[in-house]
């Protein structure tokens, strides 16, 4: 209880208050000080400055002040809000969620505090937690824009993609000015394939905002993957002129489109602009450049890891381009050292927190393996395309799908649609669906989503690629779906595969990106339904492709597949090297080479340090 205070100080008190009114901080302050001072059990006067200095995002000053209020008032909860502010501002986020909860406790219908406890969830990785808790919050006030923004990054990292857009949506609606809703959107609708609403929704936050660098680059990048370049480039130039650090997206782009000494400029633009990023050492890694003006950049970039001026997303790109710059220049356990650390980076950044459920894979392929039997396979689904133009290359990452993909568009008779998600969400979708709705006109309408979806990046042709290669443990219901589709299986020595896996940064990649037990464990999976559409699907339909074969001696495979394809043969074939297609996938830069045999067995000079993945070399593989 808090003990009586004299006249003299509340009229004190209330002459701050008053001055906060009239908006006389540094007045309020010092009088509040003086009363803290002399009377330290005056619990509101503690309060109050408490509150000042957070508002003033002046933390380390609220803290004590916000402290003191609980040890005189333990459940006053407006404290413990504004302490878990501070705690959270200052790095002791578990102790700011313990505030929330205990502040909850007393007023358990709060959405602020809601909103804050998942805010504290949030960063400490705990997103099935935040969701509660924000969830809770948005039916406390559905109007809110923020808590709706902060549901969505929830929604976002559970992989709850529908769920994430449609949050972010109506945050944007509601509060039109907040750059991060815009960009957050987008995120999630280009994991869903939707560019023409990318386009739409970053055309209007350019309309709300300008100049801001973020939204431009955005909007040129999405640009150009609908096929208007030039304005794209007329962009990411008007996003360099407004900030320098926009000279990291062109360049990223620049690669994209396989122009990799041009990036160069870009990326050391905004190194200048600042040096402590990880973005521009990471660029120009990709380009093969490890100068920076006639000086070796590896020492220089070194001393940013561990920065505070890092962000964790900062320092994932650092340590990748540290990896790779070690490759050149440092000896092998320095390199695999850097790329442990990108990958205990990256996996704090992705995948901590998003759910790897070890047994729901496990059955979810075995429920794949017993509904796609012999017979199923070869049962089209009414409302079925007879349309022979779809191709999909398929089978685990960093296998060479990339490559395998600008070989083959680079045939006359062949367009690359690039990695559409198409069927990873329709699968899911269709997995969900009642059967008796899976009528004659539900798999038209998805005949028609997946042609137009591809058709926009490929155009007509008469042959597209789909070279997803996740789409692996679909293929029996594409085949039904797509009775005329061909299938290609894209096969790489085990090792090398997940080796590749766990040296490339991926973004937000598959769940089982940057661990390597999961790594270990989801190829083992890929491998069993791999066996599996061997013994069962059309021999017409399905062909497989080993890496290493065609590295080594590629024509004869080539002429074997256009064969298998129902092409004629094309010199072009063998030229991929001049495909002058975008390449959107880690594998940029290598496609885009002639064929060369250096990414074979690469994973030796790092042997003694591959812990669990050194399993895979075990596995039964063509030599």
């Amino acid at each position: 209880m808090t003990p009586p205070s004299t006249p003299r100080i509340e009229a004190q008190f209330a002459q701050a208050i008053q001055a906060l009114r009239s908006g006389k901080g540094s007045d309020a302050e010092k009088l509040l000080k003086a009363i803290a001072q002399e009377a330290p059990d005056h619990a509101e006067s503690h309060l109050v400055l408490g509150i000042l200095y957070s508002r003033t995002q002046r933390w380390q000053f609220a803290d004590p002040y916000l402290t003191k209020v609980l040890l005189l008032q333990p459940n006053r909860d407006e404290a413990m809000y504004w302490l878990a502010q501070a705690k959270k501002n200052l790095g002791q986020v578990q102790e700011a969620a313990d505030l929330c909860e205990r502040a909850l406790l007393i007023q358990p219908q709060n959405p602020v505090v809601l909103n804050e406890l998942g805010l504290c969830r949030l960063t400490l990785n705990q997103p099935d937690l935040a969701e509660r808790a924000l969830s809770r919050a948005i039916r406390l006030a559905p109007t809110n824009g923020a808590f709706l923004f902060n549901y969505g990054m929830a929604l976002s990292r559970l992989d709850r993609i529908y769920k994430a857009r449609d949050a972010f949506r109506e945050s944007m609606l509601l509060e039109p000015h907040r750059v991060a809703t815009y960009l957050e959107l987008v995120r999630v609708l280009e994991i869903l394939d939707a560019r023409t609403e990318v386009v739409q929704v970053l055309e209007q936050g350019v309309k709300v905002h300008p100049t801001e660098f973020q939204l431009l680059t955005a909007l040129a990048s999405a640009l150009a993957l609908v096929d208007r370049k030039d304005e794209a480039e007329e962009l990411f130039q008007r996003a360099m002129f407004a900030h320098p650090l926009s000279g990291n997206a062109y360049g990223l782009w620049l690669q994209q489109e396989g122009r990799f000494e041009e990036s160069v400029a870009c990326f050391e633009t905004a190194l200048r602009s600042q040096p402590a990023q990880g973005v521009g050492y990471f660029g120009l890694a990709e380009a093969k450049q490890y100068e920076l003006n006639g000086t070796p950049w590896l020492p220089i970039a070194t001393q940013y890891f561990g920065s505070e001026e890092l962000d964790l997303k900062g320092q994932t790109y650092l340590c990748y381009a540290l990896a790779k710059a070690s490759e050149k220049q440092a000896p092998p356990e320095q390199t695999i050292g850097w790329y442990h650390k990108a990958n205990e980076c990256a996996f704090r950044l992705y995948n901590e927190g998003r759910p790897f459920d070890r047994e729901e894979l496990s059955r979810s392929k075995d429920r794949i393996r017993q509904t796609y039997n012999a017979e199923t396979v070869r049962t089209p689904l009414q409302g079925h395309s007879t349309s022979i133009s779809p191709i999909f290359i398929v089978g685990m990452i960093r296998s060479g799908t990339t490559l395998l993909d600008q070989v083959l568009s680079s045939h006359p008779q062949i367009s690359s649609a690039g990695e559409p998600v198409f069927w990873m969400r329709e699968a899911d979708r269709i997995k969900r669906m009642p059967q008796e709705q899976l009528d004659r006109q539900a798999i038209n309408d998805i005949v028609q989503r997946y042609q137009l979806a591809v058709e926009a990046v490929a155009g007509k042709s008469d042959r597209i690629t789909d070279k997803m290669p996740l789409n692996y443990p679909h293929v029996g219901l594409i085949l039904r779906i797509f009775p005329n589709a061909k299938i290609i299986h894209m096969r790489r020595s085990p090792l090398d595969t997940c080796f590749s896996i766990y040296t490339t940064f991926l973004g937000q990649g598959p769940n089982f990106a940057y661990n390597e037990s999961n790594i270990v464990f989801n190829y083992l999976q890929y491998l069993k339904m791999m066996e599996h559409w061997q013994l069962v699907l059309p021999k017409n339909r399905f062909t497989e492709i080993q890496y290493e074969s065609l590295v080594e001696d590629r024509e004869p495979i080539l002429r074997d597949l256009a064969d298998f394809l129902e092409v004629g043969w094309s010199d072009q074939l063998l030229h991929h090297e001049q495909n002058d297609s975008s390449i959107r996938t880690p594998s940029k830069w290598q496609a885009r080479q002639p064929i060369y045999r250096s990414s074979l067995q690469k994973w030796k000079i790092y042997e003694p340090w591959l812990g669990e993945l050194l399993s895979l070399a075990q596995l039964p593989y063509p030599s």
